[in-house]
């Protein structure tokens, strides 16, 4: 029974359009996975040594065997052989790997499941199962969707533990606790099938996804003429790719602490890499501590930038 009167539910507009209509909208990329994987059930996935331990809890969940495998440094994956009923897991890095992606898709074809967390407004692969993540490009609690190439119903029941309070304190200027209280709500997440929470559902529709696409594009493409002859990354992105961040390999690391205290804050993609008992991956272990992925979001205009670079090419 839906609850009659007492006081008011947080007032969200219930406009706009749904950004994937053609996927199924659950609250993770971990959820997403546990689908997949169910539904597939592998012998065995290849997975980078280069992700998050986020990205391997689904395997460890459902008793899926995996093995690693190592990125050259162009970021494309060493060449893995597959036997019937493997599968390998790609993910489009930085959201700026398109044509290693479409490589990979004539070369493993069905056998190659995508992540693309990293590249949000891409719609799906015909005939692969992939998926994408709302929380790495926009201000909201929960929400990914998954595509797969068959007709899937997913039944259950909504996220309903999505908390606000981090995005709210940001908002308000209340930038320290803000950040306590977002990585004590990432610890709460967990692989979970839920389906996309109504708040972040109906916050999704309200997004002007036209006026971010362009953000980051121009954001991607200051930061690449300022910083590109220093990166030591090679990027090839596609014409139509909308990045997740300028992915900066400087030569000399940079010293973060240095960094936040003058209030740029660019994260670590992954510190848990280096905590893994397994011999080589240095490329990834140095991708762990000196990659520095930079903010290119619509939040930002390049004159905002603009401090972040002049930062950067002093020091690195």
């Amino acid at each position: 029974m839906k609850p009659i009167g007492g006081f008011f539910e947080l007032e969200i507009p219930h406009r706009g359009n749904d950004p994937h209509p053609q996927a199924i909208g659950l609250s993770t990329g971990r959820a997403c996975l546990m689908v997949m994987l169910a539904r597939l059930k592998p012998s065995l996935v290849y997975v980078p040594y280069y992700t998050c331990d986020a990205t391997l809890e689904p395997f460890r969940r459902l008793g899926v065997t995996t093995r690693f495998y190592a990125l050259g440094e162009d970021l494309a994956p060493a060449s893995v052989a597959l036997g019937s009923g493997e599968y390998i897991l790609w993910t489009d890095y930085f959201g700026v790997c398109g044509p290693i992606t479409e490589r990979l898709k004539r070369h493993y074809g069905a056998q190659l499941l995508i992540d693309d967390t990293h590249a949000f407004y891409r719609q799906g692969h015909v005939g692969h199962w992939s998926f994408n993540s709302a929380r790495k490009f926009f201000g909201v609690p929960d929400g990914a969707f998954l595509y797969a190439p068959v007709a899937l119903d997913v039944t259950a029941d909504r996220f309903a533990q999505a908390s606000l309070l981090h995005g709210t304190l940001r908002l308000l200027g209340r930038q320290a606790e803000g950040f306590a209280a977002y990585q004590a709500y990432e610890k709460s997440l967990n692989c979970e099938v839920r389906r996309i929470s109504l708040v972040s559902e109906r916050l999704l529709r309200v997004v002007d996804y036209e006026a971010a696409l362009r953000a980051r594009v121009r954001n991607f493409e200051f930061l690449s003429e300022r910083l590109g002859s220093r990166n030591t990354l090679a990027l090839e992105p596609a014409p139509q790719a909308v990045p997740f961040c300028y992915p900066y390999l400087p030569v000399r690391p940079v010293d973060r602490p240095a960094l936040y205290a003058k209030e740029l804050f660019v994260p670590t993609l992954w510190p848990e890499v280096l905590r893994r008992e397994a011999e080589g991956f240095g490329f990834e272990k140095r991708l762990s501590t000196e990659l520095l992925p930079l903010p290119v979001d619509h939040r930002y205009t390049p004159e905002d930038l603009q401090v972040l670079a002049d930062y950067l090419v002093g020091v690195s």
